[in-house]
């Protein structure tokens, strides 16, 4: 468990994977006056609360989450955690990689086209029920067959209470441009863009862009180009890439603007997040 402390605030992480797949990523984290600006991820990721309140960030706007909250975040959705003052909680975040989200929903719902409708859902007993089974297998009192079949029975029984349909349905012109942004700076992460390499690739105004930007994603460009490249880094170290390397491909100045980035939206520093991986 990594565990970094400044003053009166305290942040201690644990990462693993389970055994039974690599698609599936687990952290268990500890705040004290500590938490985490808004981001995005590009994994589907459940967020159990196993004591304490999160002054979180989600739905577009701020909320107070307890144990009888399950966060649900869609792959790109804006959201944040956070600590009120002098307070502490403990974060269960379970991180499902898209294509095994899809199969899983297709073959119970016969549709890959589904996402979470809220992101802070009520249901304390499903909340109880993945608090259990995450804390069992943390201490290894599940065989890795039980572990499997009553985390992915959880998560199906989340995803029908809590499911809405594409939302790319009668998608508005706001809404087309953004996606067309993310998608532009999701395939140029690596490169040094500017305003004007987005917009014109819009064929927009770049002050519309960038007001626009800011308005419906609450994040700038700049952070959501970052983020980027914070989760490709993550995907090239939990493969053992060196962090020389991952700096260069990810389009960081160097591997300390790397180690710099990744602390800030990660908590740990790239080398310390790599050792739970290998």
């Amino acid at each position: 468990m990594h565990m970094g402390k400044n003053q009166d605030t305290t942040f201690q992480t644990k990462i693993w994977k389970p055994k039974f797949s690599d698609d599936i990523t687990f952290h268990k984290a500890y705040f004290l006056n500590y938490g985490f600006d808004k981001h995005v991820h590009e994994d589907y990721t459940i967020g159990l609360i196993q004591n304490g309140h999160m002054d979180a960030f989600v739905d577009g706007e701020k909320k107070s989450l307890d144990s009888s909250t399950i966060v649900s975040v869609n792959p790109d959705e804006t959201h944040a955690c956070q600590t009120f003052y002098h307070k502490d909680y403990t974060l269960y975040s379970i991180y499902l990689k898209p294509n095994l989200f899809k199969e899983l929903v297709n073959e119970n719902f016969h549709t890959s086209e589904l996402y979470f409708k809220e992101g802070a859902y009520f249901d304390k007993e499903l909340s109880s029920r993945f608090l259990k089974i995450l804390n069992f297998s943390e201490n290894q009192y599940l065989s890795n067959l039980d572990f499997e079949c009553e985390l992915l029975d959880s998560v199906k029984s989340l995803v029908s209470k809590n499911v809405k349909y594409s939302i790319d349905k009668n998608i508005s012109n706001h809404q087309s441009m953004i996606k067309k942004a993310k998608e532009f700076m999701s395939e140029n992460y690596h490169l040094d863009l500017n305003l004007d390499d987005i917009s014109d690739a819009l064929d927009v105004s770049k002050y519309h862009f960038l007001r626009t930007f800011k308005d419906k994603t609450f994040l700038s460009p700049h952070n959501y180009l970052m983020l980027k490249r914070i989760e490709k880094a993550k995907e090239l170290l939990q493969k053992g890439e060196s962090l020389t390397n991952t700096a260069h491909i990810c389009g960081f100045n160097d591997q300390s603007h790397l180690n710099r980035r990744f602390k800030s939206i990660m908590g740990l520093t790239p080398g310390e997040y790599k050792k739970f991986f290998n």
